[in-house]
């Protein structure tokens, strides 16, 4: 049966939000700002509230995986050198619960950033500000001037129409392998045309699954990126096939067969795409790609570049012995 979850009313906002949050969102938000089913349901524990000046920090401490969600009230009418600031502060946060948690190491990072593409200095949007926080915070955290391909989780960045900056983190007890994209320059290796500040994200990360004997891919927001170059920039089917051969390319880069039944190994996908009107066209190409037993996603979203009309992210469920 398809398992599909369509967030565009007020009434469906409503009804996802109160398990991930003290307290809800405002209900004009037009995108929901939580993970996937399947993360809940692979923490399966409620987000107890802990107090942090400034932000609102919760912890859901599973049997299999934790989570821990920090949102900023209010960001988007913070100057950038105060958004910056703020950003690193989450990410501290962040790193100070998981140094209480039996489940220790991130493995998934999601960001929901207000209003993504506002101008916020003569250089910058708020999207390059969120990314010199969290490359200043991760370079703390890993002890280094800047984040290494080792160290990073998989991450995802999208923009939405409310106020506030929403983070989570999927934290395992086992640590996670970065996968990277051989089509793709890494993301923490982009030059200055997107920003002084690189963002701060693996492609992917594998780690073993918490509930079973296989592996888990983990994939980042995956979109028509070649090199660091977006491509198709007004070509719906080509960024849509690009991003599918990215999507492709890394259970290609976790040791498994390049074969296109690979792409089945895709038990949960969430698709963000810039135009409503997309939606149709996307779900039906989609699911004659992927097949109709896995669990489909589909939400209007601002995407971390404004030449991007797709981003695919999604959970892949691998053998446990990878071909070498």
């Amino acid at each position: 049966m398809k398992a599909e979850v369509l967030v565009s009313s007020k009434k469906a906002l409503t009804t996802l939000m109160p398990r991930m949050f003290a307290t809800p969102l405002p209900a004009t938000l037009p995108a929901r700002l939580t993970p996937g089913p399947w993360v809940e349901e692979l923490v399966d524990a409620p987000f107890l509230p802990h107090p942090n000046e400034g932000m609102t920090r919760t912890v859901a401490e599973g049997k299999s995986a934790s989570m821990i969600t920090v949102r900023l009230a209010e960001a988007r009418g913070m100057k950038a050198l105060r958004f910056e600031q703020a950003t690193v502060a989450a990410y501290r946060a962040i790193r100070s619960s998981l140094a209480t948690l039996r489940h220790c190491h991130p493995v998934r990072f999601w960001n929901y950033i207000p209003a993504i593409h506002e101008p916020m200095d003569a250089r910058r949007d708020r999207y390059m500000v969120f990314n010199a926080g969290r490359f200043s915070a991760f370079s703390d955290w890993f002890d280094g001037p800047a984040p290494s391909a080792e160290h990073l989780p998989a991450a995802s960045g999208v923009g939405h129409d409310g106020d506030d900056l929403v983070i989570h983190c999927l934290a395992f007890e086992q640590p996670g392998e970065a996968i990277e994209n051989p089509r793709q320059i890494p993301a923490f290796q982009y030059s200055a045309r997107y920003g002084p500040r690189p963002p701060c994200f693996a492609r992917a990360t594998l780690a073993p699954d918490p509930n079973g004997d296989g592996l888990l891919l983990l994939a980042a927001g995956t979109a028509s990126i070649r090199g660091e170059q977006s491509l198709h920039p007004t070509d719906l089917h080509g960024q849509l096939d690009e991003t599918i051969a990215n999507l492709r390319a890394l259970l290609t880069a976790a040791e498994r067969s390049a074969e296109p039944d690979d792409l089945n190994a895709f038990t949960d996908l969430c698709v963000y795409h810039l135009h409503a009107e997309d939606a149709p066209l996307l779900k039906e190409k989609i699911r004659a790609i992927f097949g109709t037993k896995m669990r489909l996603e589909m939400h209007r979203a601002d995407i971390c570049r404004a030449d991007l009309r797709v981003e695919i992210e999604g959970v892949a469920r691998l053998h446990s012995k990878r071909n070498r």
